[in-house]
């Protein structure tokens, strides 16, 4: 359907009281009809430049992704049919995707430059890469924004509930001082290293709807620290329990039972304790102990498996996996950079190669090979 501008002109010119007016409406016509052709222009390249038309969306969920030759590819279970997420000519270092999959950060190499510190005359002295943070809109396949560093390194931190990414910025040596990226908005933001320090170690619930923390009270033989449970929609914050020492607490997927490690020592040695506390019961249970392993800040060592009927301690070179209702069924599995996939399966890497363990047949099973940094994408 169309609207014939001379046949509206030349019927005015038949009426005589109108011709001395016919110029002025005729322009005003034509001025309008013009910025509706414009806006409508504006709106469907909007339309085509979002949807992409053409370019076949790529599905997430339940598949393995991984580095290979400095890109971001995924695959799907058995480790068959490869793409190729990212295409930055092997640049990618490090790689995070958001919980629900629908955003994904990666650290993108710049350029090297000499490792910060004192060496010996004549020492070869060590690089280390500076990288920007680039963050993907993964539902378009589009940059979303690229961070660039200023006078320090920056790095990924974690995702956070609604879209939010945190990082953090290092002289070399130590964290220097932490920011924010919101995704939905486009913002950029400093956060105070108390409260970031907390969200970078704190646990959240599948939905984002609850938060874990532990902070620490007394002194000396009465020291202790305490597991705080926060609802995020109302913000009470009220404390679960207190322990000796608390580790990674990881609440369950069916919200039932939150695991935590306990550091302790006896006779100048450290042991790890793996308790999970039932919070409808107000009951503690511990699954095992053993020598300490190498922790770091952020580090995920705690897991539950999907269904929740199993918990896992990922700390290389060993995992350990538990049937909750019978602590005595026990997986050891050797390799490093564990994750669940599915709910009696676990990835993990071992060298350069990538292996999925099998709970019921209790066998490894090659996947992938020179391969690093796999992750098994769940949506959440």
């Amino acid at each position: 359907m169309g609207f014939n501008v001379a046949g509206v002109e030349d019927k005015l010119l038949r009426e005589p009281h109108w011709q001395p007016e016919v110029s002025q409406i005729m322009r005003i016509v034509r001025i309008s009809l013009l910025f509706l052709s414009f806006s409508c222009f504006v709106s469907l390249l909007a339309s085509s430049q979002a949807a992409k038309p053409g370019t076949k969306p790529v599905n997430f969920v339940n598949k393995i992704a991984f580095l290979k030759g400095g890109e971001i590819w995924i695959a799907d279970q058995g480790g068959e049919g490869k793409t190729q997420v990212t295409t930055t000519s092997g640049k990618v270092e490090d790689f995070m995707f958001s919980a629900d999959l629908n955003y994904l950060a990666y650290s993108k190499i710049l350029k090297y430059v000499d490792e910060p510190g004192l060496f010996e005359e004549g020492e070869p002295v060590p690089k280390r890469a500076v990288c920007s943070i680039v963050v993907m809109d993964l539902r378009y396949q589009k940059v979303v924004r690229e961070i660039e560093p200023q006078d320090n390194w920056i790095y990924l931190a974690r995702w956070l509930p609604e879209g939010r990414l945190l990082c953090y910025e290092s002289s070399g040596f130590d964290v220097a001082a932490f920011f924010e990226f919101d995704t939905i908005k486009g913002t950029k933001k400093e956060v105070d290293p108390e409260k970031a320090n907390r969200l970078w170690e704190a646990d959240f619930s599948p939905d984002g709807s609850l938060m874990l923390y532990v902070d620490d009270s007394g002194l000396g033989a009465s020291y202790h620290m305490n597991l705080h449970w926060v609802d995020l929609k109302s913000q009470d914050d009220k404390i679960l329990l207190s322990h000796k020492t608390i580790y990674d607490p990881k609440l369950s997927n069916d919200k039932k039972n939150i695991a935590f490690i306990e550091v302790g020592g006896e006779k100048g040695e450290s042991f790890d304790s793996l308790w999970a506390y039932n919070i409808q019961k107000g009951e503690l249970k511990k699954y095992y102990t053993e020598p300490a392993k190498a922790k770091s800040a952020g580090e995920r060592s705690v897991s539950w498996s999907p269904d929740s009927r199993y918990i896992s301690t990922f700390l290389a070179p060993e995992a350990l996996v538990f049937a909750v209702e019978n602590s005595s069924i026990v997986h050891k599995i050797r390799g490093r950079e564990f994750h669940w996939a599915g709910e009696k399966r676990i990835l993990c890497a071992s060298g350069a190669d990538v292996y999925m363990y099998d709970l019921d047949t209790r066998t490894k099973q090659l996947l992938l090979k020179e391969t690093s940094k796999p992750t098994f994408l769940s949506k959440q």
